[in-house]
Parts: C-alpha cells; structure tokens; sequence
C-alpha cells in the first residue's frame, strides 16, 4: 500500500513537472523577441528604441509611417488585449470564452456596435481613414510575420487572430464611449422615483451642492436641495441588526486634471497632471509610448487599437482629460402597436433584425433586436437614442496631434473630437494653461434635461442637433493660477445649454483646490513631487463629516478611532472602512423610511451631510423620527453588518482587506489559470472620493506630471506595465512605483536612454 501511495505520488510530481514544462516552454515561445520586421506601407525605415521598462520610442520620417510602427508595437506587446476588445465591441466574446460571456455579448449585439462601426470607416474624413488604414497594417504585419507565436493565451484558446480592420478600432472607440457615457441604468432609477414626494426626489437628485468648483459661474444661482418635509409619514420600526448587506460600491467612471500656471511653479514653467480613473484590469487600459516624427517628439499613453496619443504631450502642449460627465444618451418610450411606433398622428414601422452569436465548445443563441427611428429597443418599448449609435458621429482625430505645427493648431484639434466629452485641460510650453469641453452635447427640448425617459410619440422630443464646437465655453490663464477639474459640475447655468443633470461629487475637486490653495497660501510654489503628493492624497472630507457626526452612537473602541481622524482612508487602518459602513447604512435607513424603491446610489454627496448636521425637528419632518434615535439605529446597523462580514473582532478589521487590488486577466477567470494571468492583490489606501481613487477594481489607470520648466523630466507610470505577456519582465515592472509613489521622479520618467540595439521596421 505505502509503494502504491508513493508510486501514485511521484506520478503526480512528475505530472506536475511535466505540466510545468510544458507552460514554460510555451511562456519561453510567445514572448516577442527584439527583432524587427517588414511592415508593407512603410515609405521609408522606422527605428524603434526600447528603455529600460519596454516603453518604445518610434523614429519615423512621416506620422504615417509612424502609425504603422505603432501598430506593429500593439500587437506586439498587447496582441490578445486587442483580440478581446474587438470581440467584446463586436459581441463575438462567446466564440471565446463560452456562455459565461452571452451577458456582455447580448448588450452589444442589441447596441449593433459592429454594425456602427463598420457604417462609420467610409464616413470618417479621408485622414482620418487613413490613419486608422495605417495603424491596421502594422498590426496585421506583426500577426502575419508572428502566427502561433502571439502570446500564450492564443496558444492555450488554441485560437489565431483575424486581420485587424479600422472598423474594430472604431470599436474600441465604443467601448470607450459605453464606459464613459452609458447611463441607462442611472435615467431608470430616475424613473423609479416618481411616486416618491418632491421633496424626497429633490434630496435624492441633487442638481448642486454648496461648494461647488466651477469653471463657468451660475447665472441664476443653482442651490443645493432643501431637507425632505414630508407629511404624514412616521418612521419605520427598523430592526436593530445587519439587515442591509454591506456590499462593494463599483467605482464611477472619473479622473482627475489640473493645471498650475509658472508663476506659482518652482520651475517657473506651468505644470500638467492627470490621472485617468478607469477600470483596472490585466494589461492595462493604456500602452505608454514615444514618437519622434520629423525631428518633433509626442510621448505619452495610447489607448490599444487606437491611433496616436490619447493623453500625452508634443512638443508645444501637455494634455489630460476627464469624463465631462455630459449626458449623450437619452431613452425613449415607444407606443407601438402591431410593429409599428407612434410619431405624433401618424405610425413608423419598427425595424427588427437577428442576431446570431455562437458559443465556444458548440452551439448558439438567436437574438432579435428591435430599432425604432431613436435607436434600439433595449426591453419592452424602450428605446435609447446616443451619440455613439450614430456612425456620423465616430471621429478619431489622435493623429493630428503629431502634425500640429504650432500650439493654436494643436488646440483647434479638440475641435474635431466628437465624443465621449470631456474636459480637456492642457498646460503649454509658451506658459499658458486652460479648460475647455470637447466632445458633441445634444440640444434638447428647452425645459428638459434628459435625466427621465421621453415620451416617444410626441415629434418635440428629438434632438435638435448638436452645440456647436465654437459656442463651448473655454478658460484660459485664470487669474487664481490654477484648473481643476475632477469630474465635478464645471459648467453653471450662465452656459444656455443642458451639459448634464447627473454630475459627479465636487469631493475630489475640492480637496484638489484646497491643497493647491494652501500651497499657494503658505508662499511655498509646486513642484513636480508636490503635484504628485496631490495625486496621492487620500483624504475624504465627505467620510470624515459622517464619521464625526455618528461616533457618539458607536461602541468605545470604534468611537475611539475617531477622536481626531482626518479622513484619511488608510489601508493599516479600519477607520474609513466604518465611515463608509456608517454613511451607508444612514441612507439605507433613510430610503426604508421613505418607501423609496431599490435604485443604486453612491457614497458621494453633500445631502447626507447636510442632512446629519441638520437638528431633531428636521429628521421628525423628513419622516424619519428623533434624530438620536435614527443615529443611533445608522449606528448599530453598520457595526452589526460589518461584523457579520469582518467577524467580532475589531482589531482584525482594515480597510486595506476590503480594498485590495484585484485586476482580473480574461483568463483569470478561468478555474486554475488566476494564478499565471491575474496581477498581485496588495492592499491599498485611497478611496474612489478621494484624489487617490482606489477601490478592487478601479482608480488610477495612469499618472502623468509635466513641469514645462523641465520637459525633460515628465513623468508617467501604469498600473502594471507595458506588457501583456506572461514571463515578460515588464508585465508588472510598474507596479511598485505605481503603488508607494515616486518622490524623485527617477523611476517614472517617461524620457530614458534606450536599452540594447533598436528595433528596425522596413517596407
């Protein structure tokens, strides 16, 4: 028996050995060499160089020639990243993945983004055409010259990549604008509250807080809601335990940028930084890279599948952006009626059309999409009318950015950036900074804002085109010396047109401001770390007001941790893990009382606050009885859930626990592959309401700082690396400098002596 047992163990070891072998020799197989290649199109050689980190630089004679080595760079470092986005924008993921990926694929066959983007490529202007041409061709050489070599996850699918067409950049295109823009869900749970009383929907939809960080002022005054008064209703007989569950809070789509003009620099030149906050996931969102055209040099982040730079600098202007949080989506409730919807007197047949998708290992699903002339039905009669859906409105203009000559042509370039809007902030190397929208904003019905559905039959509702690119309001060297823009309501009603009746939480902007504002206060001027310690604060005012107005109510232990707690969500600590508890189940408890349906609200906003700071008769008016005794409920409901989920002892517990890294690999999903394709899962501080925005699986996509009184100096770090790559030694190279931070920019400076001999890419 004991031989048995040892036999059947060393055939395991061996096994296991083999197995081992195997993958590596597979790892050792996929992972691209330092050799060039011929890449038809060229008009002349490309040279490319690669620092210490694999971030290339591209030597080109011509921005076309330049693209076509940027293609070649993609597939080579993020070939399997680009075979899921295009499958993901086209709902073809199923082929892949199997039926765990039908969800993601329905949404996109219903949305038809492939049918968008392939009407759009002979829409787009000729450049623009071409360029995407260009960058398909340097892909599609990498593939052809590399087949059965592109990357381990090929190899394990067993699958090999088609060619790479412009229409599955423009896909790309979509999935950014879906992530940025798509608020179905939100203009729904808007909906759900109209049986609530006015005053409650009012409390629960602010349109203003009383600090906001303005780039254009209000004209009238935009005040925030009042307290509900409601009549009649007496609070509910709650229980006393964890009745809510204490779930994770996804992180909204966000970003931070600002600017600092020289007169408040070290360097005496202005100061840019940016940090995206996106979706964290393996490889990143962003591939950094260095393009020297013509004797001009751009460098920065391209988005994968994508032309040029998406935010970066050139040799004139540093730019970021964030999400403008401009709604461009808009639902619709059709009448219809024997296949055929309402429009004013008379009827429009609605089209249908099916869908196939097919699923790995066999097998498919048939799906019917319904359009009306709004756009597709997504259920029932409602239709959603977006820009994204309108192949007249793809654009993607990245390239003229290496062809500008001079900063006013550079900056008219934003100009024929069509979507998803955002805040452009920009600093220049002539000294100036500034703000400005860039992207198309509908005009609607006056008296509306596109915050509830439409009523589909009545011909007023559409759109009534788009706000001119030259009526965007713009600033431009502020005499405060400062941009900040973080998501925030930028744009006050002296603007005469709706930009957005959902903006995000000023929280971010203000600290932004705050620390800027000390700065400048105490004498002292910015430098290239002390933006970058701004983009690492972790302070969230909004946590620290709730935590303080609830630590009489807690237990002496936890009360204790707040004695002088500044609202710093430490990972060491459980502090902001409580406060965000309390916070929670204070709403929670709140819309109980008010019979309000189950509809998904973030942790942000001022009218909790307002609400908590506010005396006894206000909580017995607002329907939820004494305020020490609703306090005291909030209380013992938070540390009841947080128990159930965290255990009984509260030295154990840490914020860092809950908010630990985890980025996901497609394959990580897959049961036994996490441990080669998933990223590390460290803890981390920060929060997604303070500038450091951290949470499992989304924050700081990239940091970017540029002093223009030392160029040469920008810095730049991702999440993980340039590498999408198992076994690659810059797969996770990033990670370190990423998390602590780095005071001297040595680690992250973007501009590096090459490593080894160059790449050459000939015609």
């Amino acid at each position: 028996m004991r031989r048995f047992a040892i036999r059947v163990l060393s055939g395991l070891v061996g096994l296991v050995f083999l197995l081992g072998l195997v993958l590596f020799i597979l790892v050792r197989r996929n992972l691209p060499g330092a050799e060039g290649g011929r890449v038809p199109g060229l008009a002349a050689e490309v040279t490319v160089d690669l620092d210490d980190r694999g971030i290339a630089t591209i030597h080109a004679a011509s921005v076309e020639d330049a693209l076509r080595a940027q293609g070649w760079l993609t597939a080579r470092d993020r070939a399997f990243q680009l075979e899921v986005l295009r499958r993901n924008a086209s709902g073809r993921l199923s082929e892949l993945f199997g039926s765990s990926a039908l969800p993601l694929d329905r949404k996109h066959r219903v949305y038809g983004f492939a049918r968008v983007a392939e009407a759009a490529v002979p829409l787009l202007p000729p450049g623009e055409r071409a360029d995407l041409e260009a960058l398909s061709s340097g892909i599609n050489a990498y593939f052809a010259a590399h087949r059965g070599r592109l990357g381990l996850e090929f190899a394990l699918l067993r699958h090999e990549p088609e060619p790479w067409r412009p229409a599955d950049s423009l896909g790309v295109l979509l999935l950014m604008y879906e992530q940025l823009t798509d608020d179905v869900e939100a203009q729904r749970g808007t909906e759900k509250l109209a049986g609530l009383p006015e005053s409650v929907r009012a409390f629960l939809l602010p349109r203003a807080t009383a600090d906001d960080v303005l780039l254009v002022p209000d004209s009238p005054p935009l005040a925030p809601p009042a307290l509900p008064l409601v009549e009649g209703l007496s609070a509910p007989d709650l229980p006393k335990a964890a009745w809510f569950e204490m779930t994770d809070e996804e992180g909204v789509a966000g970003s931070n940028a600002f600017a600092v003009s020289g007169s408040l620099s070290a360097s005496g030149g202005p100061i840019l930084a940016g940090d995206p906050h996106l979706g964290l996931e393996m490889p990143g969102i962003w591939l950094p890279m260095r393009f020297v055209v013509a004797g001009r040099t751009a460098e920065g982040v391209t988005l994968p599948g994508l032309p040029a730079l998406t935010i970066g600098r050139t040799d004139q202007v540093a730019w970021s952006f964030t999400n403008l949080e401009g709604d461009v989506q808009d639902l619709y409730r059709e009448t219809i009626a024997q296949g055929r919807a309402r429009r004013g007197n008379g009827f429009e047949p609605v089209a249908e059309r099916k869908e196939t998708i097919r699923i790995r290992g066999g097998g498919e699903e048939t799906l019917v999409v319904r359009s009306s002339s709004n756009g597709p039905l997504l259920e029932g009669d409602l239709a959603v009318r977006w820009t994204a859906l309108d192949p007249a409105n793809l654009r993607v203009p990245n390239a003229d950015f290496l062809r500008a000559i001079d900063e006013a042509a550079f900056l008219a370039t934003f100009d024929h950036f069509t979507g998803p809007p955002q805040n452009v902030v920009w600093a220049s190397a002539s000294g100036s900074i500034g703000w400005r929208p860039a992207g198309l904003l509908p005009i609607r019905r006056p008296g509306t804002d596109g915050s509830l559905p439409y009523d589909a039959s009545d011909p007023r509702t559409v759109w009534q085109g788009f706000v001119p690119m030259e009526e965007l309001p713009r600033v431009v060297d502020p005499p405060e010396g400062f941009v900040v823009t973080a998501n925030q309501r930028t744009i006050g009603t002296s603007f005469s047109h709706v930009v957005s009746a959902d903006w995000g939480h000023p929280g971010r902007a203000r600290r932004i401001r705050d620390l800027l504002l000390e700065t400048k206060a105490a004498g002292t001027k910015v430098t290239r770390q002390r933006a970058e310690t701004i983009q690492l604060d972790e302070r969230s005012e909004t946590m620290r007001r709730t935590a303080a107005a609830l630590r009489p109510f807690l237990p002496e232990d936890l009360g204790r941790l707040f004695e002088s707690w500044d609202g710093t969500a430490d990972a060491k600590s459980p502090r902001y893990l409580v406060a965000r508890a309390l916070r929670r189940a204070v709403r929670e408890r709140a819309l109980a009382a008010w019979n309000s349906p189950p509809v998904r609200w973030h942790l942000e906003g001022d009218n909790w606050n307002d609400l908590l700071g506010a005396g006894d008769a206000a909580f017995r008016t607002a329907g939820l009885g004494g305020k020490e005794t609703f306090l005291k409920g909030a209380a013992d409901d938070a540390v009841a859930a947080l128990e159930k989920r965290h255990g009984s002892d509260h030295s154990r517990w840490s914020w860092g626990e809950v908010n630990r890294l985890s980025a996901r690999h497609p394959l990580g999903y897959v049961p036994g592959l996490s441990w080669p394709f998933d990223p590390p899962r460290p803890l981390q501080s920060g929060a997604p309401g303070t500038p450091r925005a951290a949470s499992p699986a989304f924050g700081q996509s990239l940091r970017w700082i540029v002093d223009w009184g030392r160029p040469e100096a920008a810095t730049l770090v991702v999440p993980f690396g340039t590498s999408g790559h198992v076994g690659s030694p810059h797969r996770l190279d990033q990670l370190p400098a990423w998390r602590a931070g780095d005071p001297d920019g040595g680690a992250t400076r973007l501009s590096r002596p090459p490593s080894g001999a160059p790449i050459r890419l000939s015609p």
